[in-house]
């Protein structure tokens, strides 16, 4: 079986005997028979190695720390969370308000301690958040970055991590613009009412921050971008009858219940067949390819 390894971090990577060079979000891919047994050792710079026997229970519990997909007729093995060399207490951040106290700290790694009337919580945070502003604001706790944005309840509940370009508070609402990782290169402008017990999305209004008309190479791209831009169109909740020729434009809803809830899509070396991702249990997901047909720069038929 041809078994693909990608990691969060640049890694050594070595099965069984052999070394197979470094490995990263770039994949390696080796031929490997899952009844041989055989040892995986992710090793990083600056973590301990993620090390674990390559059977065929991995298509079924993925190995701690890793993500596993199921491909058709192969695997992929994404080493995500390596165990951390230090483990000292290393206080970043703390802020006291009327309701509570927020601590931000390194042991291992990122974490937020609260600590209110209603209990103690940790919770694991990216790195992107060491140099987070922490503040309150309408019964909730808030880490804020340039680029990022986190919010808890009293009782240590995350009830929002986003990536923001923007945001904004005004009488108990947070209106927020959101970058979104897709090939059309939209935005998204939310807002949310908040409480104590978390927030409400009330409005969610799609940009489109890039446009392909006009010359022929633009119209090109956008053919070659269509089929995979349809897919992230429907995993974000956008309009997708732009996309969908006259005879398939009364069936989008059904398509979208046909399509069923996917977390993710990815490219595939044709531009008509997209592979959408769906979680089948923590941590193992599966890789189902799609494929759509072109009827002059529409789509008339999509099929898995």
């Amino acid at each position: 079986m041809k078994i693909y390894f990608l990691s969060s971090e640049p890694c050594a990577l070595t099965v069984g005997e052999a070394y197979l060079g470094l490995v990263d979000k770039f994949e390696r891919f080796a031929e490997i028979n899952l009844k041989d047994n055989l040892f995986v050792r992710f090793t990083p710079e600056k973590a301990n190695p993620l090390g674990f026997f390559l059977n065929e229970s991995v298509q079924f519990t993925p190995p701690d720390g890793c993500e596993v997909y199921l491909l058709d007729g192969a695997l992929a093995i994404y080493a995500r969370d390596f165990p951390p060399r230090a483990t000292a207490l290393n206080v970043l951040a703390q802020k006291r308000f009327d309701c509570g106290t927020l601590t931000l700290f390194y042991q291992g790694a990122l974490q937020l301690s609260i600590e209110t009337a209603k209990g103690f919580f940790v919770s694991t945070l990216p790195p992107a958040f060491e140099k987070a502003e922490l503040f309150f604001e309408s019964g909730l706790f808030f880490l804020k970055t340039p680029e990022r944005l986190a919010a808890y309840t009293q009782t240590g509940k995350q009830v929002l991590l986003e990536n923001v370009l923007s945001c904004s508070f005004e009488n108990g609402v947070l209106s927020a613009r959101l970058p979104l990782s897709d090939s059309l290169g939209r935005v998204a402008d939310c807002k949310w009412e908040l409480d104590e017990d978390g927030l409400r999305r009330t409005q969610c209004t799609l940009l489109q921050a890039r446009t392909y008309n006009g010359d022929n190479h633009a119209q090109t791209l956008r053919d070659e971008l269509l089929p995979f831009a349809f897919f992230e169109s429907v995993l974000l909740g956008a309009d997708v009858s732009p996309f969908l020729s006259e005879e398939l434009l009364p069936q989008a809803e059904k398509l979208k219940d046909f399509l069923g809830h996917f977390v993710a899509v990815t490219l595939t070396p044709s531009p008509n067949v997209c592979g959408l991702v769906y979680e089948k249990s923590e941590r193992l997901f599966e890789v189902i390819p799609f494929t759509v047909t072109l009827e002059q720069g529409k789509i008339a038929d999509v099929r898995r």
